[in-house]
This record gives C-alpha cells, sequence and structure tokens, in this order.
C-alpha cells in the first residue's frame, strides 16, 4: 500500500514539473498571428500597432511575433487554416464580426465555438453618413425619405458584408424605411460614390469617417451606446430616437485545446500593450476604443453579440436573393 501511494505521488510530482517546465519555458519560437484580410483594414491597423509596441517591449510577450495575411472569403479561409492548425499556442487568429456574419449567413460550416476566446482587444462603431450637400441632413429626414418611398434612396455598400449589415441594422430601427442597397465596395469607393452623386448614402467606421469628413463627408449620427469623445458633436442613434447600434471588436482566437497557459500568456500580454502611450495613442488618432475582455465575460459577450448578429445576417442573405 505504501509503496502504492509513493509511486502515485511520485507520478503527480513528475506531472507538476512537466508543467511548470513548459509553462516555464513557453514561449520558445515566434508566435504567429494569421489575419485573414488583405492589408490594409482595421484588422492590420491593429495587429501592426501591437507587433509595434512588442517590439518596443520584447518582455511582454517574451518572443517575436510574426503577422501573416492569409485573405480569401471575407476570412474564412484564414480563420479555417488557424482552426485546423496544431494547438500548441503558437498560431492565433484575429478576426472581427466577419467570423459571425459568414456563418450566420450559412456560408461557411463553422464558427466562433470552434475556437478557444482569447481576448477582445480594441473595437470601433458605426456612423452613417451622406455628402455635405445631400437634401437629407439630418438621419430622421434619410430615413423619413426611405419610409415615404421605399427604395428611393440608395444606399451603397460592400452587399454580403459589414456595411450591409449595419445599413440593415439603421433601416430596422425606422420600421416602414427600406433603403436600396447597392454595390459600392467600402472607404474610398463609398466616399467617391458619395462625392459624385451616384449614392445617397451609406456608413463609415469612425476612423474612416474622420478621413474623409474634411473633404465633405457629413456624419448623420453614431451606431453606439454613447457619444465617441473625439467626436462629441455627434449625437448616438438613440439619442435621436432610434433603436440602432452596430459596434465591432477585434477578436484573437486559438485552435481549440490550446493550453490556457498559452491563452493566459496572450491576453496578458494584449492588456499590457493597450496601456502603453502608444497604444493610447493609436486609438484617439485611428477612431478606436478600448474594449479589452477576456475569460467568461468575453465568452458571454460573444454569445451576445451572435444572438444579435444572427438575425441581421439571415436578412442580409435574403436581401441577396431578390
Amino acid at each position: 500500500m505504501k509503496r502504492s501511494l509513493l509511486i502515485t505521488a511520485a507520478a503527480l510530482s513528475l506531472v507538476v514539473f512537466l508543467s511548470f517546465s513548459v509553462l516555464a519555458k513557453y514561449p520558445e519560437k515566434p508566435i504567429k498571428i494569421i489575419v485573414p484580410f488583405k492589408p490594409g483594414g482595421m484588422s492590420t491597423q491593429v495587429v501592426t500597432m501591437v507587433k509595434k509596441v512588442f517590439m518596443a517591449n520584447p518582455d511582454f510577450l517574451g518572443a517575436p511575433l510574426a503577422v501573416i495575411h492569409v485573405p480569401g472569403a471575407a476570412g474564412s479561409i484564414g480563420a479555417r487554416r488557424v482552426m485546423n492548425a496544431e494547438p500548441d499556442g503558437y498560431e492565433f487568429l484575429q478576426i472581427h464580426l466577419a467570423l459571425m456574419s459568414r456563418q450566420a449567413a450559412g456560408l461557411v460550416d463553422f464558427g466562433y465555438k470552434d475556437f478557444e476566446p482569447v481576448v477582445q482587444g480594441v473595437g470601433t462603431c458605426i456612423v452613417p453618413v451622406v455628402f455635405e450637400t445631400s437634401p437629407y441632413q439630418t438621419l430622421a429626414a434619410l430615413l423619413d425619405a426611405a419610409k415615404q418611398k421605399p427604395d428611393s434612396i440608395i444606399f451603397g455598400v460592400n452587399l454580403g458584408a459589414l456595411n450591409h449589415m449595419s445599413g440593415i441594422t439603421l433601416q430596422n430601427s425606422s420600421p416602414g424605411s427600406k433603403f436600396r442597397f447597392v454595390q459600392a465596395g467600402a472607404g474610398n469607393a463609398v466616399f467617391v460614390a458619395l462625392k459624385g452623386k451616384h449614392i445617397d448614402a451609406s456608413i463609415f467606421s469612425i476612423g474612416v469617417y474622420k478621413k474623409f469628413k474634411p473633404g465633405g463627408a457629413k456624419g448623420l449620427a453614431l451606431m453606439a451606446e454613447e457619444r465617441y469623445p473625439g467626436l462629441p458633436e455627434l449625437p448616438t442613434c438613440k439619442e435621436l430616437g432610434y433603436d440602432a447600434t452596430f459596434c465591432f471588436e477585434n477578436w484573437w482566437f486559438a485552435p481549440k485545446g490550446t493550453p490556457q497557459y498559452a491563452i493566459d500568456h496572450f491576453a496578458d500580454a494584449l492588456e499590457k500593450a493597450l496601456d502603453t502611450e502608444e497604444a493610447k495613442e493609436f486609438l484617439k488618432t485611428g477612431g478606436f476604443i478600448r474594449s479589452y475582455s477576456r475569460g467568461e465575460a468575453l465568452k458571454k459577450h460573444l454569445d451576445d453579440v451572435w444572438s444579435k448578429i444572427e438575425p441581421v445576417a439571415k436578412q442580409v442573405k435574403d436581401a441577396k436573393k431578390k
């Protein structure tokens, strides 16, 4: 009996020793971040900032950060790569709401629950916009026109993408209103279409709106729970009587089965990075909002976002069929 107990104790001691040994050595090699989009978008901006902060503070992460862009299928190709990757703590996915919207629209057979949620870092919210010479100088004027003459307001979006979903959300806040959604792309392409009067309205993220505001883009409201400090003159949709919010964050996921110590290590490192002055300046100038979350709070938030976005994504899918 004593010998059996001694053997069990020794075995447990060995497991504990090996666990601490692995933990003490992690990370031993570069950590790869898969960005499933082409360079240049919100995801690129955020991960580039994080990489710069990690390079300036090597003790935060403890290993080099390798950023790899794997674009295709609105983020699905890169996401699938991470989902199928070895869960060893050396490959992570950085993505946003596109992960949920593709699943809800039935375009992929996997979703956020097929990954380990690691951390949420920053986010942004949506600004409905017109050009400064537009006859629709208020949100009420735009939505009333879309109600009085359904399909008369040409709303430029990237059909099936996040700006389409946010446009649907805005439309739904005014029963009876109906925009005519047309393909216009995003960012620069949308601004050119607005300025050229090829479309009546669209949406921008806060950062993109700040970029085009000096050129004549006019924000009608902010689709957020509260005003953005950098644009204090812009009221929220709710202040104007419309229950329309649309914000999205950058999420970091790992393959299912990734060790908890690796998840915690990365979440800790990102929190330290966001607390630096460089990160704070990035958020301020780029129109981003610090929205750090992890653990059970993040899991609950993801479930809440899914419950809100699933019906909107299906509505977008149905609209594309018509």
